[in-house]
């Protein structure tokens, strides 16, 4: 495959607590690993269990540095490793929160959780500019990797604010 470009980011301009999501999960067992790049490539193995992972990042990203657009600054390029970045780190996002989604067979995609995400910021006077939330049934999907069957339902979907 040649890769995938992905734009991301919504302008907003708020400073949220916390995500809270409902959601469902069910994966099975990685089948095939092409991370091809990814910095992390000794991070998962076929065999492993899959994982999904939802995220968010609130940021001050200036797409001419980013290679997005206005709307949607950043733009990642699943085959060029010098447009990947790591939101917790990276010095334009401001706030940032992640978690892993697991799932074994004692539930899987049986019952709706509530998943909240607390947001980490690294600066408490600067608003974002944008936001963007990332959900994933195979957390290295992007990278052809994961259960090619692992499914993600997502449902109340809340910014909080305190």
């Amino acid at each position: 495959t040649a890769g995938g470009k992905v734009r991301m980011g919504r302008p907003f301009t708020l400073r949220p607590r916390k995500l809270t999501v409902w959601l469902k999960y069910k994966s099975g067992k990685i089948q095939q690993r092409t991370l091809g790049g990814y910095p992390d490539d000794d991070v998962v193995k076929v065999g492993d269990n899959d994982r999904g992972i939802v995220w968010v990042a609130l940021g001050t990203w200036d797409y001419k540095r980013y290679g997005g657009d206005a709307d949607s600054p950043v733009m990642i390029n699943t085959t060029d490793v010098s447009t990947f970045v790591d939101f917790s780190t990276d010095k334009s996002t401001i706030a940032f929160g992640e978690r892993l989604i697991t799932s074994d067979d004692s539930n899987p995609a049986k019952d709706w959780i509530q998943m909240t995400i607390p947001l980490e910021y690294s600066s408490l006077t600067t608003y974002p500019t944008h936001i963007i939330i990332s959900c994933a049934a195979s957390m290295y999907g992007d990278y052809f990797t994961g259960y090619d069957n692992s499914k993600l339902w997502l449902d109340g979907m809340e910014l909080l604010y305190e």
